[in-house]
């Protein structure tokens, strides 16, 4: 064998090893979770209303058939369905997920199952979904390119593809927040937040479908919510990896503590993006 190749198989393989294990981890703390992620959503809807801000950024419309790449348990789903009468496909990688979802939704337009967003079990060419959306799951995919390309076959002339992406924490002064807490309490940064970046997703949707388009979705902020919504096993692991769960959710509280002069004050980006299939 060359050298040369010999090095490719090397990287491949290197590749593979790497994304099986973030998989690995993602679809752990994702399974414990489940039931976490439901307390969430019952208190805020936030997953929900989240949902209905991108589908609509989307142009999803009535009775349209939509792929919900990294749903959870469902409440994605149940979105499309009220904001959109969808005929909604959910999968997501965690098993305990789907098995929440499967327990609390019976509708017969939603169809759930547990499967990598990075090797789909579906296949065809010539489109059977209007719509494939990724709420805020596309930023634990280790390859976004690899997902984009999985799907552009499933999705119908002229559909649409969209993302909403992880949190920004800002306020007029400070573009990012969540570092300054670091520094303040004299934290080393996490080395990676997200395993894959918003400019790595983004070139991959323009690098398969074309020009693309971009938004935020701003919230108030809320130290409570912050505290919330990273409080929850694969949120906090992005801010306290290799950390036990319990001692993640006690760092979560005194990162955002930091903040309370902030409160009121700042601001909770949702990065979105778009594409379309081209016509033929």
């Amino acid at each position: 064998m060359k050298e040369g190749e010999r090095v490719r198989q090397e990287m491949a393989y290197s590749g593979m090893n790497f994304a099986s294990k973030v998989k690995g981890a993602v679809r752990k703390n994702f399974n414990q979770s489940a039931e976490i992620y439901r307390s969430f959503e019952e208190k805020t809807r936030f997953f929900y209303l989240l949902t209905v801000q991108l589908a609509r950024w989307m142009g999803i419309k009535n009775g349209d058939t939509v792929l919900d790449v990294g749903c959870g348990n469902g409440a994605s789903c149940v979105a499309l369905r009220e904001c959109c009468e969808a005929i909604v496909y959910g999968v997501d990688l965690s098993e305990a997920m789907i098995a929440d979802a499967h327990r609390r939704i019976h509708d017969t337009n939603v169809h759930l199952m547990v499967a990598d967003g990075e090797n789909l079990p579906l296949r065809g060419e010539g489109g059977c979904f209007d719509a494939v959306m990724y709420n805020t799951s596309l930023f634990v995919f280790p390859n976004p390119l690899k997902a984009f390309l999985q799907v552009k076959g499933l999705l119908k002339p002229g559909g649409v593809i969209g993302f909403s992406f992880y949190p920004r924490v800002y306020s007029k002064d400070l573009p990012d927040l969540i570092s300054f807490a670091y520094e303040r309490l004299g934290l080393p940064l996490p080395r990676f937040r997200t395993i894959t970046s918003w400019e790595k997703a983004c070139c991959a949707l323009e690098t398969v479908f074309g020009p693309i388009d971009i938004t935020t979705y701003e919230m108030r902020g809320s130290i409570l919510f912050l505290v919330d919504f990273f409080s929850i096993p694969a949120q906090s692991a992005s801010l306290f990896p290799k950390h036990p769960y319990e001692e993640r959710t006690r760092k979560v509280r005194e990162l955002f503590k930091v903040l309370g002069e902030w409160e009121g004050r700042f601001t909770i980006g949702w990065d979105m993006a778009r594409a379309r299939s081209k016509r033929p």
